[in-house]
C-alpha cells in the first residue's frame, strides 16, 4: 500500500466510496447491460465510481467486452428477417415436449 499522503488519501476515498456504492453482485447485470445498450447518466456515474474502487469488476468488464468483441468479429450475424421456424418444425417440437423426451 502507498504510504504517501496522496496514497493514504486515495485509499480513504476508495473505502468511503466502497461503503456507499452498490456491491459487485448488484452491479454485475449493469456491466453486462452496458455492452448492449447505453447506460443512463446515473448508471454511468455509479459504475465508474465502483470501477474506481474495485479491480475485480474492472477485470470482469474487460473480459465481457473482450468476449463480446470476439463474437462480434468472428461469428457472422444471423439474418433476423427469416429466423422463424416453419410450422412442421414447431409441431415436431410440441410433440417432443408433450411426450417428455
Amino acid at each position: 500500500m502507498d504510504q504517501t499522503f496522496g496514497g493514504k488519501l486515495k485509499w480513504q476515498l476508495i473505502l468511503f466510496l466502497a461503503r456507499r456504492l452498490p456491491d459487485c453482485k448488484t452491479l454485475t447485470p449493469t456491466f453486462s447491460a452496458s455492452i448492449d445498450r447505453p447506460l443512463t447518466i446515473k448508471e454511468k456515474f455509479v459504475t465508474k465510481l465502483h470501477l474506481f474502487t474495485c479491480e475485480a469488476c474492472t477485470l470482469y468488464l474487460e473480459q465481457i467486452r473482450l468476449i463480446h468483441n470476439f463474437i462480434h468479429d468472428h461469428i457472422p450475424a444471423v439474418d433476423q428477417t427469416n429466423s422463424s421456424l416453419n410450422d412442421a418444425a414447431k409441431e415436431r417440437m410440441k410433440a417432443m415436449l408433450s411426450s417428455g423426451n
